[in-house]
């Protein structure tokens, strides 16, 4: 191809045909030019190709990730609707009075267990720590994903620092209260346990009051907890809706 159009180009200028070889040139650029730009499409075609196989991977893991992410925060819900329901019937038990006919229940019950969310969001991390997140074209799905992280990290901080002020509030001081009481029945059994904790069959006593406060915030604080774990767990599947619309869309 390159000797033909020499060729065109040498017999022009013998037969000086000056003109011709202007207009001969020109096109030549063109057709250069116009390749150029084919070549140009052709490997943003590629590069867009590869990119698309790249968003795609990562928004399947996203989704499987997501997956993940909603049975941890089932199990979450469960387990703190276990130990609400606890607190709630030893919160009742307390309104209407400690007996020796239910004293044992009370002082076996664990009231609270902390448990951090623990959700994946590697995808994500690595979705911005590569830039391939700022590449997806859908707008509501990238806020969407970028909202889905932020509210992750502000309601596992959340949720961490009430786990925080329970323990400490219920559990930490060992020499009075509700937790001495417990340890005590744990030590030595039921009798040592009323003889050094005589506030537990006294309704009227400051030591009983405190219980029945510690309750009241220990029962806020799971309200809490739970309802910011639906928060996350409603997010997590109207992103996966998202993702499964983006599919679609390409379809």
């Amino acid at each position: 191809m390159l000797k033909f159009f020499r060729h065109i180009r040498q017999r022009l200028i013998k037969e000086n045909k000056v003109s011709k070889y202007l207009l001969y040139a020109i096109g030549e650029i063109i057709l250069v030019v116009i390749g150029i730009l084919i070549a140009l499409q052709i490997n943003n075609w590629n590069t867009e190709r590869q990119n698309e196989n790249v968003r795609t991977s990562f928004l399947v893991k996203l989704d499987a990730e997501l997956d993940f992410n909603i049975n941890r925060l089932d199990t979450l819900s469960a387990m703190y609707n276990s130990i609400l329901e606890k607190n709630l019937l030893l919160y009742d038990t307390l309104i209407v009075g400690i007996s020796n006919r239910n004293i044992e229940t009370f002082l076996k019950a664990n009231t609270f267990n902390a448990s951090r969310l623990n959700l994946s969001t590697s995808t994500i991390e690595q979705m911005k720590n590569t830039g391939n997140l700022h590449t997806l074209k859908s707008d509501s799905l990238l806020m969407a994903i970028e909202s889905y992280f932020k509210l992750y990290e502000r309601e596992d901080f959340y949720i961490t620092g009430i786990n925080e002020t329970v323990s400490d509030n219920t559990y930490n001081d060992i020499h009075k209260g509700f937790r001495k009481a417990q340890l005590d029945y744990d030590a030595k059994g039921l009798d040592y346990a009323l003889e050094n904790n005589d506030w537990l069959l006294n309704t009227a006593s400051e030591e009983y009051g405190e219980t029945i406060r510690e309750f009241r915030i220990t029962i806020g604080s799971l309200y809490n907890i739970l309802d910011r774990i639906n928060r996350i767990n409603v997010a997590s599947f109207n992103l996966k809706v998202l993702i499964k619309h983006y599919f679609e869309k390409k379809l």
